[in-house]
């Protein structure tokens, strides 16, 4: 067990899952300045996909300074093993 995994009693798989978004969102934030720097009409397209994609889209005409007063981890995605969710 790591210091993570001891102090947040976060299982293996769920570090996992966690790396994957974080992986994924990271992509999407680079691919997304990649399309401004190109002149991109939406350039935000990709972080929108991947936000929507978990349920993470901000609400309509939230400012974003609210959204920064409010950072938080989000809850862990259900895992789906063998037909059974945990």
């Amino acid at each position: 067990m790591t210091a993570l995994t001891s102090t947040y009693a976060v299982s293996r798989e769920d570090l996992v899952v966690l790396v994957a978004a974080y992986a994924e969102l990271l992509a999407a934030a680079r691919a997304t300045v990649a399309a401004a720097e190109q002149g991109e009409i939406d350039p935000l397209v990709h972080v929108r996909h991947a936000l929507a994609a978990h349920g993470q889209l901000p609400p309509a005409g939230v400012r974003p300074v609210v959204l920064l007063a409010q950072c938080a981890v989000p809850a862990l995605p259900r895992r789906v093993v063998a037909g059974v969710s945990s």
